[in-house]
């Protein structure tokens, strides 16, 4: 009996082997299916009629896609914001009207609907194929309009049929944030949506000044200049953005600065004292106390964009801390300066006619 026994054991390790050999995947099915337990359903989260935020700070995310579908048997409408890199740092925002500010312009504008939701997404790129706008018009969400595009904080707008809870999903693999907006039952009456603010608080840029401009905190160790960049704004003005970073292990904090109009283009460099007459027939000397570029700023330090106003930005000096800037102007303008933060940075924003 024993080698009867001992045959039919070895015949069927023959046989499992044939097996192997010529339906290996089918096999590792099998083996999977009997050793894995299943991965069970994710319970959904649940909906919220309140804001949301979430994400994280730090990342260097692109946002590269917005889709809109309908999900009428599960009782909501999906938005998907695909980004590379990680979910970044973003707030979801409630309100009782289909009407926006954009950033930084803060012009009105007004979306189908008669509620809306406003998504703010920090640390993130556009990606040239991401629409301005799109028209879905399914049961909750009507329109969906990028609202701004400022100093990589991205802000969309998102017209609703009417106020309604929200569910928000960070999903990976790839990165994806997820909105889905109710459509089968109303808020409830306790949660109220944020109201729409009668005055922007975060999109008001300020009024444009012709006066010389100081800010910043002359404190800490000296922060590092790594970026300079200038353009034009379609709203009305040109952008200059000095932006930068601090030594390691030290806080960030944007140095004491001083913006100076001046009736000419002409300048004199810091220590040496040599003239320099820059493109323009009027100039601005930004001064910052508590930087440097030294070691920092690898990008060009003579730049000519050739803008309706700004002609040119220069370096002057960088000495013992002290470094400063020229800017050349075509005219003479009235400027507004703005100091932001993650990353720190100066803005100097000059009228165009």
């Amino acid at each position: 009996m024993a080698p009867q026994l001992a045959l039919a054991g070895a015949l069927v390790l023959v046989a499992f082997a044939v097996l192997a050999v010529r339906t290996p995947q089918v096999l590792l099915n099998d083996m999977r299916t009997l050793f894995t337990a299943p991965t069970p359903t994710p319970t959904p989260k649940p909906f919220t009629c309140a804001d949301q935020s979430g994400g994280s700070t730090g990342l260097n995310s692109q946002l590269t896609a917005i889709r809109a579908a309908a999900h009428q048997s599960e009782g909501y409408d999906r938005l998907v914001f695909d980004v590379s890199n990680g979910i970044p740092s973003y707030d979801l925002t409630r309100q009782e009207s289909a009407t926006f500010i954009r950033d930084a312009s803060g012009q009105e504008v007004t979306l189908d609907g008669s509620a809306g939701l406003k998504l703010v997404i920090r640390d993130a790129d556009l990606a040239s194929s991401v629409p301005a706008e799109m028209k879905p018009a399914l049961k909750s969400v009507r329109e969906i309009m990028q609202i701004g595009n400022f100093e990589r904080v991205l802000s969309f707008g998102i017209g609703l049929s009417s106020s309604q809870c929200v569910r928000v999903l960070e999903l990976s693999n790839p990165s994806r944030l997820v909105i889905d907006v109710a459509t089968t039952a109303g808020p409830s009456p306790t949660a109220a949506p944020t109201p729409l603010p009668t005055e922007p608080a975060a999109t008001d840029l300020g009024a444009f000044s012709c006066l010389d401009h100081s800010g910043g905190a002359d404190s800490g160790s000296a922060m590092q200049l790594t970026h300079v960049r200038v353009a034009h704004q379609s709203a009305g003005y040109d952008r200059i953005v000095f932006e930068f970073a601090p030594q390691a292990g030290a806080a960030p904090h944007l140095p004491a600065y001083t913006v100076s109009r001046q009736a000419s283009a002409k300048f004199v460099k810091d220590p040496s004292g040599l003239p320099v007459t820059m493109r323009g027939s009027a100039g601005l000397r930004i001064v910052f106390h508590g930087a440097s570029g030294a070691t920092s700023y690898n990008e060009s330090r003579d730049l000519t964009p050739n803008l309706p106003v700004v002609q040119e930005v220069e370096q002057l000096g960088d000495f013992e801390a002290v470094l400063s800037w020229g800017a050349g102007l075509s005219r003479a303008s009235c400027i507004r300066t703005l100091e932001l933060s993650n990353p720190t940075r100066l803005v100097i924003d000059v009228q165009t006619p």
